[in-house]
């Protein structure tokens, strides 16, 4: 199990949680305009409904009663639908092995912090950890070759192994998570992970800055069999 960290890192993850505060705040505000826009589109699309009913009625000299009425439940089904749908867009797992690699750090923070609440309140300084390696290594992606061995070897990273260790983990049923087994519980294995997978995306990063794609390709895998697979 992951030791105490040292107040440098201490230090680091209170960073973390002021920039995820910052981050939170940007995304209900990225929210609520996604969700204006969306009302606005509603509101437009009554708008027409009316104003196409009322040239019909002038150019036909009136509409039928029913025909009123219809026009008017077409609008208010019209106004519900485009008010509720699309829905906000929300990160999914299948979506990450998708994702540019020059936004893969950015989805993957996004489906992180979404999972934050299933997540043991322990692993929180994990999480953030993630969050500070995640910022670190987005502007390096950019740069970097999309089908390349290292590309393969960050994806592998983000959209593989943390992915199938916080999934594997939330389909445990939540009275065994505490429960020992192989020498520790569920959720100790799944902090462990969270930390060596923090550590792993430093690693990655620190490659890249210096360059050195061929020892990032061949980076050990020794995550798939030993915290992927715990539940």
């Amino acid at each position: 199990m992951a030791g105490p960290r040292s107040p440098v890192q201490q230090e680091i993850i209170r960073a973390a949680r002021r920039q995820r505060a910052i981050r939170l705040y940007n995304a209900r505000k990225e929210r609520w305009r996604f969700r204006f826009r969306r009302l606005r589109r509603a509101f437009l699309a009554l708008m027409g409904i009316v104003i196409v009913s009322i040239g019909a009625g002038l150019f036909l000299d009136g509409l039928p009663d029913t025909t009123w009425l219809l026009t008017m439940l077409l609008g208010v089904l019209v106004f519900i639908v485009l008010s509720i749908y699309p829905a906000t867009p929300r990160p999914r797992t299948d979506q990450l092995s998708s994702v540019e690699l020059a936004e893969l750090a950015g989805s993957t923070e996004l489906w992180l912090e979404a999972r934050r609440r299933s997540l043991p309140n322990a692993a929180i300084d994990a999480i953030d950890m993630i969050g500070v390696r995640l910022e670190q290594l987005a502007p390096q992606l950019v740069t970097l070759e999309e089908n390349g061995p290292a590309a393969r070897e960050v994806r592998k990273l983000l959209s593989e192994h943390l992915p199938g260790l916080v999934d594997s983990y939330t389909r445990i049923p939540p009275a065994l998570r505490g429960r020992e087994h192989a020498g520790s519980t569920p959720s100790e294995q799944l902090i462990d992970g969270l930390c060596v997978i923090a550590d792993e995306i430093e690693a990655m990063s620190h490659d890249l800055s210096r360059n050195d794609l061929d020892a990032l390709a061949t980076r050990g895998r020794f995550l798939e069999t030993k915290y992927i697979d715990h539940g």
